[in-house]
């Protein structure tokens, strides 16, 4: 986008946030695109709402602050994906803590169809390098987003006599630690405590069940690790998530540290809302505080890639054996794959070129 337009569309803001908020209230609003924040994907757009220092967090506005953001989003920049919400002061660590959040897809969406066909998110944290590596598939063309261009690069490496031995390997007796379960007794009764301690921590919100889920289990659960799921009791309306986790912090908090110390393979902690999960959920990381649970290393950034079952398969044969240690782990050896090869140093200059003639017009 030229700097002409990004300038006119910034004053266009300017001038509607003067005209939709109260002087004491008036955030900074600011038009992202791709180059300005790591989790922005070529040809996205985020309108970014920066809070002063002295000015009211997020979680304190009334929802009719909040519902005006986002009005002005639906009315007068359709286009942006999302807003993000950053800190007008750096914390402690220099860092602006910025939340983010996505517009809900359309059916017509690409993100849409991936899970309609039952893709599976994978999480992964990605630096620099891996970033520009996605990015440079999706600049050439060869892909729509960072999660196709994973999935490409996936079926790319899979092709490969080597991959082929490494799979043969995995499926090896001598290769099943890596996905070896709990036994059915000893689950039993870890799924038992579970539920008594959930239970005593959160006596008020209707917890339904509790369910300890391992390695085959479901789809996003990984080799070696559990996952603790929680269903509660149907809300009458959806909850607003980041509300709710500011409310039970404290306990979430407790929660986390109990589970670490008492059951160390946990390594997710969930809650579904609704019947059966219906409406909505929440994911954290056990080991990340409640508010940040997807708070990590500052130099990588969180890449949501859904991917199938072969994708699965491949990354769960790195782990095994002993290739890398995660899903998100595995994902940016493939890449480093990607980048060994001679044709992908021509199509990193070609992705360049092509950027460079767009700047031009």
């Amino acid at each position: 986008m030229e700097r002409a337009t990004i300038d006119r569309i910034q004053r266009m803001i300017d001038d509607e946030t003067t005209e939709r908020f109260s002087a004491d209230l008036a955030p900074r609003l600011t038009l992202l695109h791709y180059g300005d924040h790591p989790e922005i994907e070529p040809g996205e757009l985020y309108l970014q709402v920066i809070l002063d220092q002295d000015g009211p967090e997020w979680n304190a506005w009334t929802e009719e602050q909040r519902d005006r953001i986002w009005d002005f989003r639906d009315q007068r920049l359709p286009e942006a994906k999302g807003v993000m919400i950053t800190a007008g002061t750096p914390d402690t660590a220099g860092r602006r803590p910025t939340s983010i959040m996505k517009v809900a897809v359309s059916l017509l969406d690409p993100q849409e169809d991936e899970l309609a066909r039952g893709l599976t998110p994978v999480m992964a944290r990605l630096g620099p390098v891996d970033l520009a590596t996605l990015d440079a598939l999706i600049t050439a063309g060869i892909a729509a987003s960072r999660s196709e261009g994973a999935r490409w690069a996936l079926a790319r490496v899979r092709e490969q006599p080597a991959y082929a031995k490494l799979s043969e390997r995995a499926r090896e007796p001598a290769e099943p630690e890596a996905r070896a379960g709990l036994d059915r007794a000893v689950r039993d009764q870890l799924q038992s405590r579970l539920d008594e301690q959930v239970k005593e921590h959160f006596p008020d919100d209707g917890v339904q069940r509790v369910a300890l889920l391992q390695y085959g289990d479901d789809p996003w659960v990984e080799p070696g690790d559990l996952l603790v799921r929680v269903f509660t009791e149907e809300y009458e309306e959806e909850p607003h998530l980041p509300t709710w986790v500011q409310d039970h912090e404290a306990m979430l908090r407790e929660l986390h540290r109990e589970l670490a110390e008492k059951l160390p393979g946990v390594r997710y902690l969930e809650f579904w809302f609704g019947e059966n999960g219906r409406h909505c959920h929440i994911r954290q990381r056990l080991g990340c505080p409640p508010k940040d649970p997807a708070r990590r290393e500052h130099d990588l950034t969180p890449v949501d890639v859904r991917l199938g079952p072969a994708d699965l398969e491949m990354l769960d044969a790195l782990i095994t054996t002993g290739t890398a240690a995660s899903r998100a782990e595995a994902v940016g050896w493939v890449l480093g794959r990607i980048r060994e090869r001679p044709a992908y140093a021509k199509l990193s200059e070609r992705a360049q070129e092509l950027d460079e003639l767009k700047a031009r017009f």
